[in-house]
Parts: structure tokens; sequence; C-alpha cells
């Protein structure tokens, strides 16, 4: 049965699973992130600076572990910025939510007033039949 809420709980129901999708979304990019910050402090446990050699490959293994730490780093803000975007996409998904199920408690309120009514109307056609009836059988 249609209402005039039937059109807005549908784009509320649009915008609340374009908000699931955020939310899932942050949450795959979080898990990337922390699988790169992972993947880096494990290269950069395993790095060994050469106990020999010339200054050159010290210098390039400093370097490396430089660029490792540097790579953390960045991941690490990565990690915060894609964490502060969780936050913002779940505080949006719980405001969709909260608008989308208003908008369908309005739609099924209006679904049982109008079944309500039509209840009511459908006893009266009866009563008023039933009333036609029996005085058509006393009349006979």
């Amino acid at each position: 049965m249609k209402t005039q809420y039937t059109s807005l709980v549908k784009i509320k129901k649009t915008h609340l699973d374009k908000m699931e999708q955020a939310v899932a979304s942050c949450h795959d990019t979080i898990s990337i992130v922390k699988k790169k910050i992972e993947d880096a402090y494990n290269e950069l446990s395993s790095l060994e600076i050469p106990q020999e050699g010339d200054f050159s490959l010290f210098r390039q293994m400093q370097d490396l572990k430089h660029r490792v730490t540097e790579e953390i780093g960045f991941n690490k803000y990565n990690l915060q910025l894609a964490e502060n975007a969780l936050l913002k996409a779940m505080q949006q998904l719980k405001t969709a939510n909260i608008e989308h199920e208003k908008f369908k408690y309005l739609e099924t309120t209006e679904i049982e007033k109008v079944l309500k009514a039509q209840k009511l109307k459908e006893a009266k056609d009866l009563d008023e039949v039933a009333l036609m009836m029996f005085n058509r059988k006393n009349n006979d």
C-alpha cells in the first residue's frame, strides 16, 4: 500500500544503504592501512645493518631504514585520517538510520490509519446491508 511517505522511505533507505557502504569502505581502508603498517614494521625489523663493508653500503641501509620509518609515519597518518572518516561515516549512518526509521514509522502509522478507516467503512457497510436485509425480511 502506498502512502505519502512511501517515496521518502525509499529515498531514506537508499541513503542508508550508501552510508552502510561508506562505513564498510572505511573499515576496508583501515584494515589495508593497518596491514601496510604491519608489513613496514616487519620490513624494518628484518633489516640488518652491515657489520663490515664500505660506507656506501652502510649509508644505503640507513637510507632504507629511514624510508621505511617515513612510510610507517605516512601510513599512521593515513590510518588516523581513515579512522576519522570512519567516525564521520558512522555518525552519518546513525543519522540516516534515524531518518529512515522515522519515515518508516510514519508510513506504517499512515497505513494503519488507512486500514482502520477501511475496516470501519467495511463494518458500516456490512451493518447497513444487514439492516437492509433485516428490514426486507420483516417487510415481507
